[in-house]
């Protein structure tokens, strides 16, 4: 929950309204709520509910509701917590029968393979000074190379509206490949079976996010009404 709790609170601008709501109780803890709702109508997400610990300050759990709807979209939090420093002999370690120890010495500074998210300028943890070793890195990342100029000139996702009103395009793929991919995509029985036919593509709906698979292979994302997402589509 707090992880959530820390998305929630990071989303919270002047499109949302913060208020204090009644206190609870979470895991046999006293806690406070904190209530996040949207300023618009345009949007799925009805609030956000935040118990906090009242002693600890710790989020205990958070409920996300959609409107109309009258059970929460989705919740996680705490059924029990205990926040007493565990004994000792918790972490004791009794080696099996027939089993060997062995202690082996920590590699001092060994260059690490390459990270998601560790850019080409950023070096490696361990490397003393200079980039990365381009020949670590996916081909795609390599300054230079074919793929990486390929993507530098790809279409890049578009966002229309702010807020929780906002709607993110990624364009279709290059030489005519849209319609194939959505295609491909609802080969999978499960999208399949939820893809609603709608003017223009496929519609993938949840309480809390629709999806737009248009014809020609793009794709619209947002907690907005499907009217939105083909709004925007058509706009694109």
């Amino acid at each position: 929950p707090e992880e959530l709790a820390k998305r929630f609170l990071d989303a919270a601008d002047s499109s949302t309204s913060v208020t204090v709501g009644p206190e609870v109780q979470v895991a046999g803890r006293a806690a406070y709520s904190l209530v996040l709702a949207p300023r618009t109508d345009g949007t799925l997400l009805e609030k956000a509910v935040i118990a906090i610990d009242g002693e600890t300050g710790m989020p205990l759990k958070v409920t996300v509701s959609a409107r109309g709807q009258q059970e929460p979209a989705f919740e996680a939090g705490f059924t029990s917590l205990t926040l007493a420093a565990p004994e000792d002999g918790m972490f004791n370690f009794t080696t099996p029968p027939g089993a060997t120890v062995k202690e082996l010495p920590l590699p001092q500074g060994p260059m690490m393979p390459h990270q998601p998210g560790m850019t080409h300028e950023q070096g490696m943890p361990g490397f003393q000074g200079g980039p990365a070793n381009p020949g670590m890195l996916p081909p795609d990342q390599v300054p230079g190379s074919e793929l990486h100029q390929r993507d530098a000139g790809a279409p890049k996702p578009t966002v229309t509206g702010k807020g929780w009103e906002s709607v993110i395009g990624f364009p279709a793929p290059p030489d005519g490949q849209g319609a194939q991919l959505t295609e491909a995509l609802l080969t999978d029985p499960l999208l399949s079976q939820a893809a609603v036919v709608v003017p223009g593509g496929r519609l993938l709906s949840t309480s809390l996010v629709n999806v737009l698979l248009t014809d020609d292979g793009r794709i619209f994302v947002g907690m907005v009404p499907a009217e939105r997402l083909q709004a925007a589509a058509g706009a694109a």
